[in-house]
C-alpha cells in the first residue's frame, strides 16, 4: 500500500525529471515528446547532439517547461557517471528512467562478427543495466521513482536472424525482473516494455534487405506514439510488464509451452531456411 501511494506522484508527469537515452529518434524519441505533451521536463540523452537538440526543443514547445539535451554514449561508464551528475546539478533528481538507447543487427550468428556482438551486448544490455544501477541508487534515496527497461517481443519470442540482439533483450527483461524485487519496497517501479517490431527507421539499419519487415502484416507493426502513451498510461502504477500488441503475451506463454511446434511455425512464417547460409 505505501508502494502505491508513493508510485501515485508519477501518474501524473507535470514537472517530473524524464530521462531518456536514445531519445533523438525511434522510441526514445516517441516516448520523449510524449512525457512533453504530458508536462515533464525531459532530458533527452545520445550520441547524435543535433538530432537531441531537435526533439528538445519540440519538447519544449509541448510542454511549456525546460527541456535539456545531453550527449552522451551509453557504452561509456565515466561518461555516463558526469552526465547523471550534470542532469542533477542543472536539472534536479530524475524521477523517471528510460533505458530506450538500442541497436539491432538482423543476421545469422554465424555471420555476425564480434565486434558487431559485443555492441549490442554493450548497447542493448550492459548499458541498461549501468544506468538502472545509478539511477536505482537515487530514487530509492528520494522514496520513489520509475524505470522502464524498453526490451523486445524478441526477448520472448525468437525469430531468425536475432539471435544476438534477442538474447540481449531477454537478458534485459531477466535483469527487470530481478531489480524490481530488490527495489520494490523503496517506492520504485520497474517497468519492461516489449514492443514487437514499431514503424521506427530501425529496421533501416538493422536489416538494410528489408526481408524480416517483408515478412510482416502492416497491421502487426506499432505506431510509435500509441505505444509511447501506453507506456506512460502505466507509469505509476504496480505494472511490471507490457507486450505490445497485447495478445503476443499469450504467444509467448505457447512459446513456453509447445517451443518444438513454435520453432516450426516461426520458421515456416518467415521462410527461413538454414542452408542458405554458407556454412
Amino acid at each position: 500500500m505505501l508502494m502505491i501511494k508513493r508510485l501515485k506522484q508519477l501518474r501524473f508527469l507535470r514537472n517530473k525529471v524524464v530521462l531518456i537515452t536514445g531519445g533523438s529518434e525511434g522510441i526514445g524519441k516517441a516516448l520523449a515528446l510524449e512525457a512533453a505533451r504530458r508536462g515533464a521536463v525531459v532530458v533527452v540523452a545520445a550520441r547524435n547532439q543535433e538530432k537531441l537538440q531537435e526533439v528538445a526543443d519540440r519538447c519544449l514547445i509541448l510542454a511549456g517547461r525546460p527541456s535539456f539535451a545531453f550527449k552522451m554514449d551509453v557504452t561509456d561508464p565515466d561518461q555516463v557517471d558526469e552526465v547523471l551528475d550534470q542532469i542533477r546539478h542543472q536539472v534536479g533528481e530524475i524521477d523517471v528512467l528510460i533505458n530506450a538507447a538500442g541497436l539491432g543487427m538482423m543476421d545469422a550468428v554465424v555471420d555476425q562478427s564480434y565486434a558487431t556482438m559485443h555492441k549490442m551486448v554493450t548497447v542493448n544490455f550492459l548499458a541498461a543495466m549501468y544506468l538502472s544501477r545509478c539511477v536505482a541508487k537515487q530514487m530509492m534515496n528520494q522514496g520513489y521513482g520509475a524505470i522502464i527497461n524498453v526490451a523486445s517481443l524478441g526477448g520472448k519470442i525468437p525469430t531468425p536472424n536475432s539471435a544476438v540482439y534477442s538474447a540481449t533483450k531477454a537478458g534485459v527483461i531477466q535483469f527487470s525482473n530481478i531489480l524490481r524485487m530488490e527495489v520494490a519496497d523503496y517506492g520504485v517501479q520497474v517497468l519492461t516494455v516489449n514492443p514487437g517490431p514499431v514503424a521506427t527507421d530501425f529496421f533501416k539499419k538493422a536489416d538494410p534487405s528489408g526481408e524480416y519487415m517483408a515478412h510482416l502484416p502492416q497491421w502487426f507493426v506499432i505506431a510509435p506514439d500509441a505505444l509511447a502513451r501506453q507506456v506512460w498510461d502505466n507509469v505509476g502504477y504496480e505494472t511490471r510488464e507490457i507486450n505490445v500488441p497485447g495478445y503476443t503475451t499469450g504467444l509467448a506463454w505457447a512459446y513456453q509451452i509447445i517451443p518444438g511446434l513454435g520453432d516450426w511455425a516461426i520458421k515456416k512464417f518467415f521462410n527461413f531456411q538454414q542452408n542458405k547460409h554458407n556454412l
